[in-house]
C-alpha cells in the first residue's frame, strides 16, 4: 500500500514526523465517516426487545411459582410446589443451561465491533543519491478497512438470534426439570405410602405373634404356630427395610433433580392427585404447538440460520480499504522540500472468494433446521396420542384400585385377626390372606405410580402442566 516517492533534496525527519500525525488523525477521521455506510447499525439501535415468549430477564414466560422457597437446613417437609420453586433456582442442570447465556453475549459483544480491523500504518524511509548530492525519502501511509454493505448490523442480528435460541433452549430445559421434578415427587409419594403399607404389616404380624403366644400358653395351638408367627415377623421386617431404602433412594433423586443437599433429602409433603383422564388429543396437539418449548426453540433455530445466511451473503461484497498517504520528498539544496498528501481508496475485486463456503453452509443450516421442525409437528399428534393413551389406561387402573382396594386394606386386616384369633382360619391361611391382601395394596400403589410416570411423559410432550381436573395450570410456560 506504500509507495517511495522519489524527491530532490533531503531535509529534516522531525518535519516529516509531523506530517505523519496529520495523517492519523484525519484518516481516523475518514475511517469513522465510512462506517456510517448504509446498513451500519449501533448496538444500542440493533437490540432488538425479547419475543413475545422470552422475557427480558430469562428465558420462558412461565410466571415464577408463587410458593416460598424452602429451607433445606430446616429439615423440613416441602410441598409440591416448593420444590418446584426450589428446583427452578438451584437445579444444577439449569445452572449449567444458564451459564450458555455468557456465549450469547460474547458473541453480541464480538458482533458489536466497530471495524472489522485495525488500521494498518505503513512507514517507508531511505537515501536517494542523484549527482547533485544526496537527500532523504520519507512517505507514511495510512489505511482502514470499512464495510458498506452493512454487514455489522446484519452481524448483530445473528447475535441476536443466537440469544434467542439460547433462551429458548434453557426454557427447554427448564420444563425438562418441571416434569422431571413433578414425576419425581410423586413417586416419592408412592414410595411414602409403600413404605407406610411395609410399617403397618410389621404391626400386624407382631399383633399376630402375641396372639399365637396366647394361644399356646392357652394350650389352643401347636408350638409351629410360634415359629411361623416369628418368621412372617422377621419377613415383614425385611420388606420395611427394602421399603425405607427405596423411600430414601426416591428422596435422594428428588435432592439431585432440584439441587437440595443430598445429606438431607427433602421429605415430601401432600397426596397424590386423584387419577384423571387428560383433555383430547386434538385439544392436547393445538396446545403443544403453542407452548411446546422444543418447537420454539426449532423455529428461532431457522430465524438464526437465515439471519446468518443473509449475513454471509452481505459478506461476500468487496470490503473497500480508505487512507491517506504523506510523502516527503528529498531534494537539492537549491530547491525547496517537496511535500504531497494523498487520499487512497484500494478496492478488492471479488473473482474467486465470494464467501462460498459460509453461504452454502448456512443455508445448508437453515434446510436441516426447517426439517427438523417439521419432523417434529409431523410426529408431535402421534407421541401426544400415544402418552395420553398411556395416562388413560393408568388413571382406569388406579381408579379401580383407588375405589375397592385402598380404602378396604384395613379393614382386611381386621377381619383376618379376628377369623384367626376365632379360630376360624389357622395362621397359614392368615399368611397367604395377608399376602394375597399385601399384593394387590402394592399393585394398586404401582399403578398410581404408572399414572404419575404416564402424566409426567404427557405433559413433557405437551408442554403444559395438566391439573387435577385436567386443566391446564397458570405456571404453565
Amino acid at each position: 500500500m506504500g509507495r517511495l516517492h522519489r524527491g530532490r533534496s533531503s531535509s529534516s525527519i522531525v518535519v516529516a514526523e509531523s506530517g505523519a500525525a496529520f495523517v492519523v488523525a484525519a484518516a481516523l477521521a475518514v475511517a469513522g465517516c465510512a462506517q456510517a455506510a448504509p446498513g451500519a447499525r449501533n448496538a444500542a439501535d440493533t437490540h432488538e426487545a425479547p419475543p413475545p415468549h422470552l422475557g427480558a430477564g430469562g428465558p420462558g414466560d412461565r410466571p415464577e411459582h408463587t410458593d416460598p422457597l424452602p429451607d433445606p437446613s430446616a429439615s423440613g417437609e416441602v410441598s409440591l410446589g416448593g420444590i418446584l420453586a426450589y428446583a427452578d433456582r438451584y437445579s444444577p442442570v439449569l445452572a449449567v443451561a444458564r451459564s450458555t447465556r455468557s456465549r450469547a453475549e460474547a458473541a453480541r459483544v464480538a458482533a458489536s465491533i466497530l471495524l472489522p480491523t485495525n488500521p494498518e500504518v505503513t512507514v517507508a524511509a531511505g537515501p536517494r543519491f542523484g549527482a547533485s548530492g544526496r537527500g532523504i525519502d520519507v512517505t507514511v501511509t495510512l489505511m482502514q478497512q470499512i464495510q458498506v454493505a452493512g454487514e455489522r448490523g446484519l452481524r448483530i442480528d445473528a447475535a441476536d438470534r443466537l440469544r434467542d435460541i439460547t433462551d429458548a433452549e434453557i426454557e427447554q430445559m427448564r420444563w425438562a426439570v418441571h416434569c422431571d421434578v413433578h414425576e419425581a415427587f410423586h413417586r416419592a409419594l408412592v414410595e411414602r405410602d409403600l413404605l407406610r403399607l411395609a410399617e403397618r404389616v410389621v404391626t400386624f404380624q407382631q399383633e399376630v405373634l402375641l396372639v399365637v403366644q396366647r394361644q399356646i400358653a392357652a394350650g389352643e395351638t401347636a408350638p409351629l404356630a410360634l415359629r411361623l408367627a416369628q418368621a412372617e415377623v422377621a419377613q415383614a421386617q425385611q420388606v420395611l427395610v427394602a421399603a425405607q431404602q427405596a423411600f430414601l433412594v426416591s428422596r435422594i433423586r428428588l435432592a439431585q433433580l432440584s439441587g437440595w443437599p443430598a445429606a438431607a433429602p427433602p421429605m415430601p409433603n401432600g397426596t397424590a392427585d386423584a387419577p384423571q383422564d387428560p383433555p383430547p388429543v386434538d385439544f392436547l396437539a393445538a396446545l403443544a404447538r403453542e407452548r411446546l418449548p422444543s418447537l420454539r426453540a426449532a423455529a428461532l433455530r431457522i430465524r438464526e440460520a437465515e439471519a446468518r445466511a443473509d449475513l454471509a451473503d452481505r459478506e461476500a461484497w468487496p470490503r473497500p480499504s480508505v487512507g491517506l498517504q504523506y510523502s516527503r520528498e528529498g531534494t537539492l539544496a537549491s530547491e525547496g522540500l517537496v511535500e504531497s498528501v494523498l487520499g487512497i481508496v484500494s478496492i478488492p475485486i471479488p473473482s474467486f472468494q465470494t464467501n462460498q463456503g459460509e453461504r452454502a453452509l448456512a443455508r445448508a443450516d437453515a434446510t436441516v433446521a426447517q426439517a427438523e421442525l417439521g419432523a417434529a409437528q409431523q410426529l408431535l399428534d402421534g407421541q401426544i396420542a400415544q402418552a395420553r393413551s398411556e395416562v388413560v389406561a393408568a388413571a382406569q387402573r388406579a381408579r379401580t384400585y383407588g375405589t375397592e382396594i385402598l380404602p378396604r386394606f384395613e379393614e382386611n386386616l381386621t377381619l383376618l385377626r379376628r377369623s384367626f384369633e376365632l379360630g376360624e382360619i389357622d395362621i397359614l391361611a392368615l399368611s397367604a390372606g395377608l399376602e394375597r391382601f399385601l399384593r394387590i395394596q402394592s399393585d394398586a400403589l404401582g399403578a398410581q405410580q404408572d399414572y404419575f410416570v404416564a402424566l409426567a411423559a404427557l405433559e413433557r410432550v405437551v408442554g403444559a402442566e395438566l391439573g387435577p381436573n385436567g386443566h391446564i395450570e397458570e405456571n404453565s410456560p
